[in-house]
């Protein structure tokens, strides 16, 4: 398989479509990637030195290239540097699962964290696979519904943050960033970036939908919903919900016309090949473009 590497797109120079992302210059990035590629950090002795096969069947599993090239591309065999961690999959149903504002859509809300909790456990065991310690284990998985497909998701952790660094947030999740921004600007008075600078859920499923889409998530009705590890995985609503000191992803769905699941709702059982007449495909979107890896073509 071949591999888009993220690294000749970190394009950290301010641009005026850009204004509030951070002002940092390439010389930054050349130190950051020297402390990356030379300072044991806190990553554990990992093994990328081989991409391998997803353990479940949601197919949640490491994005490869992005591990291995943002924001600095290292060498597979550097087992003690930081690298960016992020797991993720991709469901292609045969039949609908249903809108945001149907009251009985054919895949419940219900049904879709149960997918989420599941792939929880699928991260878990992709990261044991690969042995990155726990501490630098995503906190949070979730999943994005729309149409017939679902994006199962982890946070990204990472040395840098894509969200705002990536062609400089000039992306349909960097400009949605920035209008976020320029919200909470306006009702406070106060330059502040996304509480995670972007690293969450729910912007990482945003970056992966639109490398595949051009439709606006708005126009989508989406569903999104979130768990978060605080000592026991637990269902969570976005980020600077009800918060009057930071934003975060709460603005952020808002602006993507995503309807948040409603964490009082319990996970309910479903068969994967029986959801919505099964799965035509499931594969994973690279995050840094270049073809998906592809585990099941119906």
């Amino acid at each position: 398989m071949c591999f888009q590497l993220c690294a000749g797109h970190s394009q950290l120079e301010r641009s005026p479509s850009t204004m509030l992302f951070p002002s940092v210059r390439d010389a930054g990035l050349l130190v950051l990637g020297a402390l990356i590629a030379f300072i044991p950090i806190l990553s554990g002795a990992h093994d990328v030195s081989v991409m391998k096969q997803p353990l479940g069947p949601l197919k949640v599993t490491l994005d490869y290239g992005l591990a291995i090239s943002w924001p600095q591309a290292q060498d597979v065999s550097l087992q003690r540097v930081k690298r960016s961690w992020l797991f993720t999959s991709h469901i292609v149903f045969a039949s609908r699962i249903g809108d945001s504002d149907e009251a009985n859509p054919p895949v419940s809300d219900g049904q879709l964290w149960q997918i989420a909790r599941e792939a929880v456990d699928e991260m878990v065991a992709d990261r044991e696979q690969y042995g990155i310690i726990p501490g630098a284990e995503p906190t949070a998985v979730g999943i994005l519904a729309w149409g017939n497909e679902i994006i199962l998701s982890s946070t990204m952790k990472s040395a840098g943050h894509y969200s705002y660094q990536f062609q400089n947030g000039d992306t349909p999740v960097g400009r949605s960033l920035q209008k976020c921004q320029m919200v909470w600007r306006d009702k406070t008075g106060k330059e502040k970036q996304h509480k995670n600078r972007g690293s969450c859920v729910e912007p990482m499923a945003a970056h992966l939908y639109y490398g595949q889409n051009d439709v606006p998530l708005k126009d989508r009705k989406a569903r999104v919903g979130t768990w978060v590890k605080v000592g026991n995985w637990k269902q969570i609503d976005p980020c600077g919900t009800d918060r009057e000191d930071f934003w975060g992803c709460n603005l952020f769905t808002k602006d993507q016309g995503l309807r948040v699941l409603d964490t009082n709702t319990p996970p309910e059982p479903y068969t994967l090949a029986t959801l919505a007449e099964g799965p035509v495909k499931i594969e994973q979107i690279q995050l840094c473009g270049g073809d998906p890896r592809v585990f099941v073509q119906n």
